[in-house]
Parts: C-alpha cells; sequence; structure tokens
C-alpha cells in the first residue's frame, strides 16, 4: 500500500480500538535478491532475500504470494547467517536446506537490490500486539536501473486474529486513503530486471 501521510500516521496514538506506538528512529536494510544463472528460484516461482541490518544478515526464502485486494499470504523461513553468500556455509535447517533443493547446488548470484529505510509502528489492542505497521522508502536497483518506491506494509503477528487485522487493514485506508498495490517488492524488483535486460541496462 502507497502512503502520503507519513508524519500523520507516525504522531497518531490510537486508530478505532487499537493503540499505535512508534519505535524511535529510523531502520536501515539492505537487501540483495540471489538466484542461480539459469533463474531457477524463479522458475520455481521462490526469491530469495538476504538483509543487512546493522551487523545481522538475515536469509529468507520466499515462496510465491497469493495477493489478494493487497494482501499478500506467502511461506516465507529466516535464519542469520554469517557473511557468506553460499548457503552450503549457513546453519542446518530449513532455511539451508531448502535453499539448496532449489538451486541444485549451483552457485548463486545477485540479481537485485534494495536499499530501504523503515520507520516500525506496533499496533495493539487490550495490551496485546496485533501487528508491525512498516513505513518504508528505498530505491531497488537491478541491472543498471534504478526505480524509487515509498509504500506502508502491515504484517499479522503472531498470535493475533485475522479479524483484527482486516479491522485495522479498514481503519488505516479509510482514514489516510491507502490504496493497495498488486505487485510485491519483489515482483516489481524483477519486472526491473526485465527491462534492464531486454533494454540492456544502464540507461
Amino acid at each position: 500500500m502507497h502512503i502520503r501521510l507519513c508524519p500523520a500516521l507516525l504522531a497518531l496514538a490510537a486508530i478505532g480500538p487499537f493503540q499505535l506506538a512508534a519505535e524511535p528512529g529510523e531502520e536501515d536494510q539492505r537487501n540483495v535478491y540471489f538466484d542461480t544463472a539459469d533463474r531457477r528460484l524463479r522458475q520455481a516461482r521462490y526469491g530469495l532475500r538476504v538483509r543487512t541490518v546493522g551487523a545481522r544478515r538475515i536469509a529468507t526464502p520466499k515462496g510465491e504470494a497469493k495477493v489478494a485486494d493487497g494482501t499478500y499470504e506467502r511461506d516465507e523461513w529466516e535464519v542469520d547467517v554469517g557473511p557468506s553468500d553460499d548457503p552450503q556455509t549457513w546453519p542446518a535447517g530449513e532455511v539451508r536446506e531448502r535453499t539448496l533443493a532449489l538451486s541444485g547446488g549451483a552457485p548463486l548470484a545477485p540479481t537485485l537490490a534494495m536499499r530501504t529505510r523503515r520507520r516500525h509502528i506496533y499496533a495493539e489492542r487490550d495490551g496485546a500486539r496485533v501487528a508491525e505497521i512498516s513505513l518504508d522508502t528505498g530505491s531497488m536497483n537491478a541491472g543498471g536501473l534504478a526505480q524509487l518506491f515509498r509504500e506502508l506494509e502491515i504484517e499479522l503477528l503472531a498470535g493475533a486474529s485475522r479479524a483484527d487485522f482486516d479491522e485495522l487493514v479498514e481503519l488505516l485506508r479509510a482514514r489516510f486513503a491507502l490504496q493497495p498495490e498488486s505487485q510485491s517488492k519483489l515482483a516489481r524488483g524483477l519486472a526491473l530486471l526485465d527491462a534492464a535486460e531486454e533494454g540492456g541496462g544502464g540507461r
């Protein structure tokens, strides 16, 4: 969802039955997506992101997203990894095994990069956290092309109900005239990569 009223949302203490608490400061994220030379992960409708936040590096394979009116549902797993981008060096577990299975053991290389500055807001109801609201501004780069983005994401937290999530989304939509985004950032990044490869990049 795109948003034009970040300061107003950051200053909002409550909306409907939900209390809102903005975390101080911005989070600087560097996201790099990987695939094999013959695009095996993309063919399997998976994405592999390695995110760097401060000293942390987090690897996350993401399954195909099911999208309905701006709401995304997908399988994803994550694990903290060291400085190497080779999944053979990652901790044993679902992320490493799934990545190796998808790649067939072929080398992985960066396909696109995103730099994001994120503000976090947590929504609570009756003292329990329901959702994390992220305000993102940044850029995606692929094949010599770049695209800016500015958007809002709402993530349902573990243990919270889908009914609470849907109510929060509708309240925010009505208050800030939010418009659903039909494509994920990864999908938009891959479209940028396709455009770069078709046009020779570097424009």
